[in-house]
């Protein structure tokens, strides 16, 4: 099975592309094995593989990078490109992608806020459901998180297998997962061939609009036991089509009762009752991360973090975290608790002192229990990397009195 990628993206000098995915073919997703790709012209790259076909029979997944001459590597944002199951007369795969930019404004769309929460109503249509058709030389695949109800993807193009432009009766795209997908047969058609996508509302029957921009332009023409996919990214529709009011909020700000001086994790769920109440759809919270440097008030500023990953343990409850077992050891300090919760501002230092003395008491009594549990270890393995040198890095802290040990 001959697979060739096609990768749309525009490089300067020193720069190159790779490709890594989970076959011996594509170094079993180590980025030291990937494959290079070849510099074709200013808009795309290339690279050709011989894969065998029994391999494809399970999802075949794969990821580009761009290198800086440095060395410096940036991977590609998209993180579903598969291979499937093809048709048994297929081969040779013919793959054009289009990079997606890790900060890509349509990214955000597939969030768990935006999938669960905010789009959870618009369940939308499903589109036509298509079978694999032997005679397809053609697949096409593209996003569109921001579709209303009833809206579905459609495809038009030049030619008679797209339709001759017509908004009487678009190709409708089927959703599969968070892809638009649509299988044609253009064997019969000249190239190149021009098309756009479009939205198109299904309970009305009725087309919606065009997508905005030029015309997406196919230049690989058909043949026998071939298939091109065609990874076209995102429709391009207006990204102003969803807004929201929120707020913005440092944690530490919100005390409550249940708190210990500051402002706590728990108490989130008490903002988000409040935000829900008064119409507001977002909370931006301050950095979160671990400031401990120093120990001193200095450490309050939310933006030195010492870790990209660590949270902070100033916001940790510590009833939440002891439990009705262990209750027992925060009763002495209820008193120091409400003259915390009873000051106009945060006493950082001596909330921090305090906190982290409780949670040693607690570490003495918990961690046997919580190093031999499951999720510890399962935690342990998925965050080994930034997890260990966190931990070196705040032992040496405290054993010199100083982060500049």
């Amino acid at each position: 099975m001959t697979i060739k990628f096609y990768l749309r993206y525009y490089t300067h000098f020193g720069q190159t592309l790779w490709i890594s995915g989970n076959t011996e073919e594509l170094g079993n997703d180590d980025p030291a094995k990937a494959i290079p790709m070849t510099w074709l012209n200013n808009e795309n790259w290339y690279c050709i593989l011989d894969i065998k076909k029994k391999k494809l029979r399970s999802q075949l997944r794969y990821r580009y990078f761009l290198k800086q001459g440095d060395g410096e590597i940036s991977w590609d944002g998209e993180k579903q490109r598969v291979i499937g199951e093809l048709p048994n007369k297929c081969r040779e795969i013919q793959i054009v992608d289009t990079w997606n930019a890790a900060g890509e404004y349509e990214n955000v769309f597939f969030t768990a806020a935006f999938r669960d929460v905010f789009f959870a109503s618009r369940t939308g249509a499903k589109g036509l459901r298509q079978s694999p058709g032997k005679d397809s030389t053609h697949l096409f695949k593209v996003k569109a998180p921001t579709l209303d109800k009833n809206e579905v993807v459609c495809l038009l193009g030049s030619g008679l297998s797209l339709g001759y432009w017509s908004t009487e009766k678009p190709i409708l795209l089927e959703k599969k997962g968070d892809w638009w997908t649509a299988q044609v047969d253009l064997s019969r058609e000249g190239f190149p061939a021009a098309y756009k996508y479009g939205v198109y509302n299904s309970k009305k029957n009725s087309f919606i609009q065009y997508e905005e921009g030029e015309n997406r332009i196919i230049h690989s023409e058909s043949a026998r036991n071939k298939i091109t996919v065609l990874h076209d990214g995102f429709v391009h529709l207006s990204n102003t089509n969803w807004k929201a009011a929120g707020i913005a909020i440092p944690v530490f700000s919100l005390k409550s009762r249940n708190s210990f001086g500051v402002g706590e994790f728990s108490d989130l769920k008490l903002m988000v009752d409040w935000a829900r109440s008064v119409g507001m759809k977002l909370i931006q919270l301050l950095p979160v991360n671990d400031t401990t440097s120093s120990r001193a008030w200095t450490d309050s500023y939310p933006y030195s973090a010492i870790s990209s990953f660590a949270l902070h343990p100033i916001y940790i409850n510590l009833s939440k975290l002891a439990g009705k077992l262990h209750a027992g050891k925060l009763l002495p300090f209820k008193e120091q608790q409400k003259h915390l919760n009873a000051l106009t501002g945060l006493d950082y230092e001596q909330v921090m002192k305090l906190k982290i003395g409780i949670l040693k008491d607690l570490y003495e009594l918990m961690s046997r229990d919580c190093f031999e549990s499951e999720d510890y270890k399962m935690f342990f393995i998925q965050n080994k990397a930034w997890l260990q040198p966190y931990a070196a890095y705040s032992f040496f802290r405290d054993q010199y009195g100083s982060s500049d040990f």
